[in-house]
């Protein structure tokens, strides 16, 4: 057997340590290095403790945690496969992304972030990403497109540009998604697009035509995002596509959304086509630091012996920037004692403890975060102005629009056919024929009255249950993390609350809410209601509602235009 000596195969081996556990990411381990570790009993101890801590910390979270915390880890590998080599801002775009993920936070130095820390224009135009307040799919989307090159696909120009006019008038039911990935990816085709774009804009405000009211103001770069980059859309397999077609008719044909796209294919291609600035990176491993005390601090980033080296296009290098010299071993024993695990005993600055520690950190931040249903009950019952739109499958636009104002005390539902505002104020009913444009207005009976007051002081429709106190008592919450679900809003997550209702004759039918809700207000922004009877493999959609927060102002203006 080989004893441990410093400064030997060990410190060599301590970044392969996490790989070295895994059956599937073994294969990255050098021969050598795989030799060394089987032989070594200083290296075995330190694998099997490190094994241990996992373990424990696997063992405290649930199951859509871990999902979350395997994707955690996934990017945290790819961050470390740059220690020791030059970080430019090329390396770092397509991480800007994931970094802007409040659900997929890093919370410890990497090569990435360093470099994040170093360069100025880095560090700006991931700002600029973070104020476009995406959802989750739509940044990793983004992340894929910063990383693909233009060379990578097998659509000519010609073929693609063919299909320009039908991606300006957001038709992509007669394209593929080849042809819009080849648009977004390549730099003379996409100018192509933007230019076309433009002319239709421009056209528009020629026209001067009177666009029906729409909230315009409203409509942000969540909203218009994958019309503007639909990269990774595929028209084939969109089973939301009927329910944009309102909103997209709309865009389509008004020349300040389109203003808005345009400005969002310049915000988001003036980074992707951006030169590297003179800031080079290079995140150094040191473990040359003396032990000193540590003290507390709530600081993520303290703890780790790193070297941050900067060298500019000039090859001239600044001075080794030595991140923090508290011991890595107390701040490791420090920071899992809090979590209540048992520390690794000495682990030199291995990247795999590094990923252990963000990976149980995001553990605890996701327990402590999580939004419960009775949250969500709570949130809506102080908001003031809600706007609802209500979908069903195979319907074209909106079924049912509702507009409620607790300020104004005023109720208004429209379908196809009619118009009612419900003017508790002045304790009267007004109801317009859409067809006719006739208006009429009857008095409300007091127990009218009473009936239309407790919906406005209720939950709209949008709750499962009228009342939290009717959830049966086997009902279950759990938060959803899935790539496929089309999360919007911004700052996106997703739960399921299902449950079994008994039908006449004892037949069970289960249910299924899904509410996609803004972690910070714990307000939803859109409700999806499932069903799936016993003989059935899968839940069915039953209807979607969209919901907004409107503005005393915005309120206002609907129920001035509505008679």
């Amino acid at each position: 057997m080989i004893g441990h000596k410093s400064n030997s195969l060990c410190e060599q081996s301590e970044i392969y340590y996490y790989d070295f556990l895994h059956k599937e990411s073994r294969r990255r381990v050098p021969e050598s290095i795989l030799d060394h570790i089987e032989q070594c009993l200083h290296c075995q101890k330190q694998v099997n403790q490190l094994e241990e801590v996992l373990s424990q910390a696997e063992g405290q979270v649930g199951s859509q945690e871990k999902q979350i915390g395997t994707a955690v880890t996934n990017i945290l590998e790819l961050h470390f496969a740059y220690i020791g080599k030059h970080v430019t801002c090329q390396t770092v775009r397509p991480f800007l992304p994931v970094l802007s993920d409040p659900a997929l936070e890093t919370k410890i130095p990497t090569p990435i972030t360093a470099h994040l820390d170093k360069c100025q224009q880095c560090a700006n135009d991931l700002e600029t990403i973070q104020r476009l307040n995406l959802n989750h799919k739509q940044l990793c989307r983004l992340g894929q497109l910063f990383a693909k090159k233009p060379s990578e696909d097998a659509v000519s120009c010609s073929q693609a540009q063919s299909s320009i006019l039908a991606v300006v008038l957001m038709a992509f039911d007669k394209t593929n998604a080849k042809v819009l990935k080849h648009l977004c990816t390549c730099p003379d085709c996409r100018e192509v697009l933007y230019q076309h774009r433009e002319t239709v804009r421009e056209e528009l405000l020629e026209d001067q035509r009177v666009q029906k009211k729409f909230p315009c103001e409203a409509v942000a770069a969540v909203d218009i995002f994958d019309y503007c980059f639909p990269y990774g859309i595929d028209p084939a397999n969109d089973q939301y596509a009927k329910f944009r077609k309102s909103f997209t008719s709309h865009v389509a044909s008004c020349a300040i959304c389109l203003a808005k796209m345009q400005q969002l294919h310049k915000t988001v291609y003036n980074i992707a086509e951006r030169a590297d600035s003179d800031v080079v990176t290079i995140y150094h491993i040191d473990e040359s630091a003396e032990a000193q005390p540590a003290a507390e601090s709530d600081d993520l980033y303290s703890g780790f012996p790193i070297k941050i080296e900067v060298i500019t296009r000039k090859d001239e290098v600044e001075a080794g920037l030595l991140a923090t010299t508290i011991n890595f071993t107390a701040a490791l024993k420090r920071k899992l004692s809090r979590m209540n695990l048992k520390p690794l005993v000495k682990t030199s600055i291995a990247a795999a403890a590094i990923i252990l520690i963000a990976v149980v950190l995001l553990f605890n931040t996701l327990t402590a975060k999580a939004v419960s249903i009775e949250r969500i009950y709570r949130a809506i019952e102080k908001a003031r102005n809600v706007y609802i739109a209500t979908f069903v499958p195979h319907k074209k636009g909106p079924v049912q629009e509702l507009w409620v104002s607790r300020t104004a005390n005023n109720y208004i539902i429209k379908t196809v056919k009619e118009l009612v505002l419900w003017d508790i104020p002045n304790a009267a009913r007004k109801t317009k024929d859409l067809d006719t444009a006739v208006a009429e207005t009857t008095p409300l009976a007091d127990n009218v009255l009473t009936d239309v007051e407790k919906k406005i002081s209720g939950f709209f429709g949008i709750m499962p249950f009228y009342d939290i106190s009717n959830i049966p008592e086997d009902a279950e919450w759990r938060r959803v993390a899935d790539d496929s679900l089309e999360a919007t809003g911004k700052s996106t997550e997703v739960y399921d609350l299902t449950w079994v209702e008994k039908k006449y004759g004892g037949a069970a039918v289960f249910m299924k809410w899904r509410v996609f809700v803004d972690p910070k207000t714990n307000l939803p922004h859109r409700t999806e209601f499932y069903k799936k009877l016993p003989a059935d493999s899968e839940y069915t959609l039953e209807m979607v509602m969209l919901v907004k927060y409107l503005s005393d102002s915005e309120i206002q203006a609907v129920i001035d235009s509505s008679f």
